[in-house]
């Protein structure tokens, strides 16, 4: 994995952030579920992501009636993070390096924030 394929994923990774974190309270909303029941360390794991993206469930809801604006931008991270991997239904569990990759988005997204942050 270099810092370049980490780049090139960056901006899907935020649009897809910013989507699960709204589905996750649309979840809630939709299916009067109190948040507290829908853990947030879950919100960006690759399981609930892939879900979302090939299933439409989400915290094991049904979130096809979803707003296509909620659901597409973690369809599109997905995609090019699998960049071009069989659906989950035909392989067993996630690669290695594709969770190392996702953590690493994950990480450098974090460090950037903290940076953001400390210059305010």
């Amino acid at each position: 994995m270099t810092d370049s394929v980490i780049f090139n994923l960056m901006p899907d990774f935020i649009r897809a952030r910013i989507a699960a974190y709204t589905l996750r309270d649309w979840v809630a909303e939709h299916y009067a579920v109190p948040a507290l029941q829908l853990d947030r360390a879950m919100t960006l794991t690759l399981v609930q992501l892939e879900h979302a993206a090939s299933r439409k469930t989400y915290y094991g809801y049904d979130v096809a009636p979803a707003p296509v604006s909620l659901l597409e931008p973690i369809s599109r991270y997905m995609e090019a993070l699998l960049g071009g991997l069989e659906r989950q239904d035909e392989r067993k569990g996630f690669p290695k390096e594709l969770a190392r990759t996702h953590q690493k988005v994950i990480h450098e997204f974090e460090k950037l924030n903290r940076l953001g942050n400390k210059a305010r």
